[in-house]
């Protein structure tokens, strides 16, 4: 007796988180963190631990938000900057800048994978007719799913650029998603 946990057939629309659900980028933003943060401690205090300090501090938070939470768990204070620093330059922006360009590096030389079972679930709902959308915080949501050889999967994406256009507030506050739904033309308890 193996019925379906969902109900594919009732499905019309779906609306996906892009980092860790569609596309497999955990290592690659952990190995971007570790670079940066290392050259950043250095002489300053113990090098970035890409388990432990990525888990507790940067992973799954904004990165501005990541960078902040993680310095202030050493101790260490640096002026927020704004986002026309250096990348790398000793400031929050900086310091992300440099995370972003790194892993955008890494990306367009090595590619990202998708999910194998998220890649067959997108397939047999666009076979049953269900619209997609891809979610991401990142500036970089189209690129990824692209790089990853799923952007055809979906109907459309809504990424950190849409956010900052229409001053949408990051993740994990729901409003990209919402405005995924919408753009979907679903409710958002539907989709």
């Amino acid at each position: 007796m193996n019925e379906p946990v969902i109900d594919l057939a009732s499905i019309s629309a779906v609306v996906f988180d892009t980092d860790g659900v569609v596309t497999d980028t955990a290592r690659g933003h952990a190995a971007a963190w570790k670079h940066v943060f290392d050259a950043f401690l250095r002489g300053r205090s113990e090098p970035f631990d890409i388990r432990d300090d990525y888990l507790r501090h940067v992973g799954g938070r904004p990165r501005l938000d990541g960078i902040r939470t993680f310095l202030a768990a050493r101790g260490i204070a640096v002026p927020e900057g704004g986002p026309d620093d250096e990348p790398g330059a000793p400031t929050v922006h900086g310091l992300g800048l440099a995370k972003d360009q790194i892993f955008m590096a890494q990306v367009d030389k090595y590619g990202v994978a998708a999910f194998p079972a998220t890649v067959a679930l997108l397939h047999e709902l666009r076979r049953r007719g269900a619209r997609t959308a891809a979610v991401s915080a990142s500036l970089h949501g189209r690129r990824l799913v692209t790089s990853a050889g799923v952007i055809h999967l979906f109907d459309l994406v809504v990424d950190g650029g849409d956010a900052a256009l229409m001053n949408l507030p990051g993740k994990p506050h729901p409003a990209l998603f919402l405005e995924a739904a919408r753009r979907l033309a679903v409710p958002a308890a539907q989709a």
